[in-house]
């Protein structure tokens, strides 16, 4: 079992999702009390998130690359960055110390691929949404025609996740409005594009393929982890 290196902390609430699926798929593959090898390294999300809201890419990469760099340090032998919007500096990362790197964005295409999507609909950060990063590093992977949330819909979804999701809070009424957005865009699937976001949708409550990003990325991390084993 290779020994994982986890970016964690933005947010942490998604990042103790990681480890409890990474740890569950270790059990399942090895049964009785295994678990999976990791090392984790925590950004402060106070620290990542001024960054954010800032626009300042920069001090948000170098946090990540410290990070990364640290995980190596320790013995690390492949990354895995529990955020969606955390790897707009996933080629930084990876550059800074040589190693491997599970991309979120691999995992997704694989899983959309497999479901036949043409016109999935994004939910996210307004950034992974409306940024220029995400969307074109999906381009790079995926054919099919992404479909995105209007402006004002971004707000909404922007705060949900930003005022609420990030403090572990989950409310019925904002579950509404996400489904609500799901609904107007006629998408034959939905991409969970944030990591936070699986704590308020899931297949129970949506009709279409729902694609979980924090479940995909941490199976094809732990796929990774046990790769020639």
């Amino acid at each position: 079992m290779k020994l994982l290196g986890l970016i964690g902390g933005v947010s942490p609430e998604s990042t103790v999702i990681y480890y409890r699926l990474l740890n569950e798929a270790a059990r399942d593959r090895l049964g009785g009390e295994h678990s999976a090898n990791i090392v984790l390294y925590t950004l402060d999300y106070g620290t990542m998130i001024r960054h954010y809201d800032a626009g300042d890419w920069p001090a948000f990469i170098a946090e990540v690359v410290k990070g990364a760099e640290h995980l190596a340090a320790a013995g690390a032998e492949v990354l895995v960055i529990s955020s969606n919007t955390t790897h707009v500096a996933a080629e930084a990362a990876q550059e800074a110390t040589g190693l491997p790197l599970i991309h979120v964005l691999d995992a997704l295409t694989d899983a959309m691929n497999s479901a036949a999507a043409k016109k999935p609909l994004l939910l996210g950060t307004p950034v992974v949404m409306g940024g220029d990063h995400y969307l074109p590093a999906l381009a790079q992977r995926y054919h099919g025609d992404v479909l995105v949330p209007t402006t004002q819909e971004q707000g909404e979804i922007g705060r949900i996740i930003l005022d609420e999701l990030v403090n572990g809070d989950v409310h019925e009424p904002s579950r509404k409005v996400l489904l609500a957005i799901i609904d107007r865009h006629g998408a034959d699937g939905v991409i969970l594009g944030c990591t936070e976001l699986c704590m308020i949708l899931s297949q129970k409550y949506v009709d279409l393929p729902v694609f979980d990003t924090t479940a995909l990325h941490a199976m094809a991390a732990s796929a990774y982890a046990f790769q020639g084993d």
